[in-house]
């Protein structure tokens, strides 16, 4: 399916008319059996805290380790978590976005979901609220109204960084209002699981848009 076709898809009424959630969490993962498992229990318990009824889809990239096993363990204490796939390595975004039924769309790595996610609830607020149409947090991860994001997801590439750079500049090249964040350095692409779920102090943040 072309970008063009994946977005009037996405935009489609019978997609616009299914909001479930106010948030959806798409994290796409490879072979992140040693992260996805803390990855997925932090984010929902994020939320839950949050209040906000919510989502997660996993979406496979072409995953080749126990990923799969370790999510279906946790399928009874996480009965918000689906499980999709993507047509392959990169495609985790757009796949994952297309079948998100929330308001708010976050997209965030298992690696990254293991560090500080101190900076989520107040984005969620932001977009949420109507301030911004998406809250950028460099290194880290992308906070955006799903429905007006979309455009900009359909058919983005890449992987980590190099994916979360790209969606920033396609958000702001269809014009959406951005707030661009830094809160310190991101974890590492292949972290230790120890060491890191101690969340670290927010530097103040920058605006653009």
């Amino acid at each position: 399916m072309s970008a063009t076709a994946a977005a009037r898809e996405m935009l489609s009424p019978a997609a616009l008319m299914s909001v479930r959630f106010e948030v959806s969490i798409v994290v796409p993962f490879a072979d992140d059996e040693d992260a996805i498992g803390t990855a997925i229990s932090r984010l929902a318990d994020h939320l839950r805290a949050l209040a906000r009824p919510f989502e997660i889809l996993a979406v496979d990239e072409d995953s080749g380790d126990n990923s799969h096993a370790v999510l279906a363990l946790l399928r009874a204490r996480v009965p918000e978590l689906r499980v999709v796939h993507a047509p392959g390595r990169g495609r985790g975004a757009d796949a994952g976005a297309a079948r998100a039924q929330g308001r708010v769309l976050w997209i965030i790595e298992p690696d990254v979901a293991l560090g500080n996610l101190a900076a989520a609830g107040p984005a969620i607020d932001q977009v949420a609220g109507g301030a911004v149409d998406a809250v950028v947090v460099h290194g880290h991860f992308i906070i955006a109204n799903r429905v007006r994001a979309l455009p900009a997801i359909a058919g983005v590439r890449g992987s980590r960084d190099a994916r979360r750079r790209r969606l920033a500049r396609r958000l702001a090249a269809h014009g959406l209002r951005l707030d661009v964040q830094m809160i310190g350095p991101a974890p590492a692409a292949r972290p230790r699981l120890f060491g890191l779920l101690a969340p670290r102090r927010a530097a103040p943040s920058t605006r653009a848009g």
